[in-house]
């Protein structure tokens, strides 16, 4: 009995120590994105679907999510009881909220900008704006009024990303310009040259096969450190998070390594390097404005473009490596709603059965 005792102490040591030993952290942020499009409101309902199994098979795994909400997705959750009292739910059981937003540079700007009327004519051809950082911030304020953490895509809206949340994980980590190979991989959490609360991180968008792949391959690189990964909560990603998930479960079964944004930078898990700003970035400044309406991709849609698709992953929500659902009938070049052969089952097409078997399948 004594050595049976013995035994398991040994081993509940050992565990104690390996969970506590050198070992690599991470968190994954799910973005939630604004569908403020003609005929976005279908497409929003289906991806609180996929939230709502993505924070489900994360607490089943002992993972805890950072969930980045755009101003209208969280106008969506807290308009309704039923939403707002599950998000409650997921915020005791430890997942974090903050705040996602598209620039207008980007193709799915969410709406809110700080610029003028003549720089938003010439970034977006005349569109004007729902509101400014205080309109949206007052709506992320319904969820969670002290955020932390936020993915604030685009450069171009100074004023509105002075008053984003203090913890930054969308834009690239390092001194370095653009994604490179070593996104995700934190080693180390910036800080501005002058000080102040802001914190950079850097994350990794693996979407699809080629996506999952290198983030394998990077987080199997990694000693010390934080890995940071980042979904989209649409059918579509569905797959790649379950994959992500799978890979996680081997090497952490308990989910013991797991922590939000805010956890990792407040928990003393990296240490802080100073960085100035970024040569490209003081380029870019130096750049006169366009002469003609321009938007530019947003860089996680282009990467998605680059990698192959990812094969399907049995789920609940349907195949993976489709684009995320986008501003129809809006932006140059896009197909109307409905269109037959576009590789996307959407809401339209499922609405009439056996219209596009190309898409749908039977």
């Amino acid at each position: 009995m004594k050595k049976l005792a013995l035994g398991l102490a040994l081993l509940s040591f050992a565990a104690a120590g390996q969970a506590a030993g050198p070992a690599t952290y991470y968190f994954i942020a799910v973005q939630n994105g604004a569908y403020n499009f003609k005929g976005g409101r279908p497409a929003l309902e289906e991806s609180y679907k996929a939230l709502q199994g993505m924070v489900k098979l994360a607490g089943e795994r002992g993972v805890r999510l950072t969930l980045l909400f755009s101003a209208q997705y969280a106008d969506f959750v807290s308009a309704d009881p039923a939403r707002f009292a599950e998000l409650a739910g997921w915020q005791r059981e430890g997942h974090e909220v903050g705040a996602y937003h598209q620039g207008p540079e980007t193709t799915a700007w969410d709406g809110y900008s700080d610029l003028g009327a003549e720089e938003l004519k010439l970034a977006r051809g005349g569109a004007a704006a729902s509101g400014g950082h205080k309109e949206y911030f007052a709506a992320l304020a319904r969820l969670e009024p002290g955020l932390k953490t936020g993915c604030m895509v685009g450069g171009s809206d100074k004023k509105f990303l002075a008053a984003a949340p203090p913890y930054e994980i969308c834009l690239r980590a390092g001194p370095e310009p653009g994604p490179g190979a070593a996104a995700g991989v934190n080693e180390s959490v910036f800080v501005p040259l002058a000080g102040g609360p802001r914190r950079r991180l850097s994350s990794f968008h693996p979407a699809d096969k080629a996506g999952i792949e290198a983030a394998q391959q990077a987080f199997g690189g990694m000693g010390l450190g934080v890995y940071g990964a980042s979904f989209r909560s649409t059918p579509a990603e569905f797959g790649a998070f379950y994959a992500w998930l799978n890979f996680l479960g081997k090497q952490d079964p308990q989910g013991l390594r797991s922590r939000t944004v805010a956890a990792a930078v407040s928990g003393g898990l990296l240490e802080e390097k100073k960085t100035a700003a970024t040569p490209a970035k003081k380029a870019e400044k130096q750049k006169p404005l366009p002469a003609r309406p321009l938007v530019k991709q947003s860089p996680f849609t282009q990467q998605a473009q680059e990698l192959p698709k990812l094969r399907p992953i049995p789920s609940l929500f349907g195949r993976p490596g489709h684009r995320v659902p986008s501003p129809r009938g809006v932006l140059p070049g896009r197909q109307k709603p409905g269109w037959c052969g576009d590789g996307v089952c959407d809401v339209y097409e499922r609405g009439k059965p056996g219209s596009c078997r190309l898409d749908c399948g039977k």
